[in-house]
């Protein structure tokens, strides 16, 4: 019988953090033409995991598989709940009743989770529909329709919230160094969020960018404390759609990637007045919109 840990968004938050993210592997390292002994590698860990959701309609529980996404084990509940959240499924993390994991093979991960939504929360199937697992680089791809990649128009930031140009310069060295995974494996994204001042509030690491980010949002859910509309959000990849769709969805105005943003990306950050600023690195960076939000900067050649 699969061991089913059991997990109340509310009042359990992080049970399952310990599942190991990297897993060791022997490699044997080839310089020019001379082949060096085998050695151990750590490499991190990309397994699939099965969501499913239960929800009440009209008095009969339903049960739904949702999709079949690929990550890093670690934090899995608070990616589901970001998830949820970015989708449109839940409001907050409240209307989640429970997550229920199934763990097949003792400390293995594991590649189930039952997401039980709480009685009176609405979920229209036809809503959310997805055709195929949802790999490690992408979080949008089973969508059905072009109008499902759409957000409303009342997300549009409106307020001001400034960050330090001198901070930005900061914001990789100090994700890197909340990627204890990554220093080990060279192998994972990270998101962080960060508050207006540069205090990390939570980093998290994944195979896949959405992921890692879902997590940040789960994070953030899961802890109203951290909820402020001054965060600062700072990703280690590229700045695609799906990243800027995500971060908006969680109300974040500010966002720093390592990366280069995708033309759509550009677009949707002018369109909801979002600072999108990218190839922040090696004491550079480039704005691509809302650069009024940041202060003392260095003035223009």
């Amino acid at each position: 019988m699969p061991r089913i840990i059991t997990i109340e968004p509310r009042t359990s938050k992080f049970v399952e953090n310990k599942r190991r993210p990297s897993i060791k592997v022997v490699k044997q390292r080839v310089v020019g033409e001379a082949v060096l002994p085998p050695e151990e590698d750590l490499l991190a860990i990309e397994d699939p995991l099965e969501i499913s959701l239960v929800y009440d309609q009209s008095g009969e529980s339903i049960e739904k598989v949702l999709t079949l996404t690929m990550r890093t084990p670690g934090n899995d509940s608070e990616m589901i709940t970001g998830f949820l959240y970015g989708e449109g499924i839940i409001q907050q993390a409240s209307d989640i009743e429970s997550i229920r994991f199934e763990d097949p093979v003792g400390e293995e991960p594991p590649t189930r989770a039952k997401v039980t939504l709480q009685p009176e929360i609405k979920f229209k199937p036809n809503d959310f529909e997805r055709h195929f697992a949802v790999n490690s680089s992408c979080g949008v791809c089973g969508k059905t329709s072009l109008g499902k990649l759409a957000l409303p128009e009342s997300l549009k930031f409106d307020d001001k919230v400034e960050i330090k140009a001198s901070l930005i310069h900061e914001l990789p060295s100090l994700m890197n160094a909340a990627q204890p995974t990554f220093q080990k494996t060279g192998g994972l994204h990270a998101a962080s969020l960060f508050t207006s001042e540069g205090k990390l509030l939570g980093s998290r690491e994944d195979i896949g960018r959405h992921n890692a980010l879902d997590k940040v949002v789960g994070m953030q859910l899961l802890d109203k404390s951290m909820a402020q509309d001054d965060n600062i959000l700072c990703v280690s990849g590229r700045m695609s759609y799906e990243i800027l769709q995500k971060a908006i969805m969680a109300r974040i105005r500010i966002i720093a990637g390592v990366g280069a943003p995708s033309s759509l990306a550009v677009t949707l950050a002018n369109d909801f007045h979002v600072t999108l600023l990218g190839f922040v690195r090696q004491g550079s960076y480039n704005i691509y919109s809302q650069p009024e939000r940041i202060i003392n900067a260095p003035a223009l050649a």
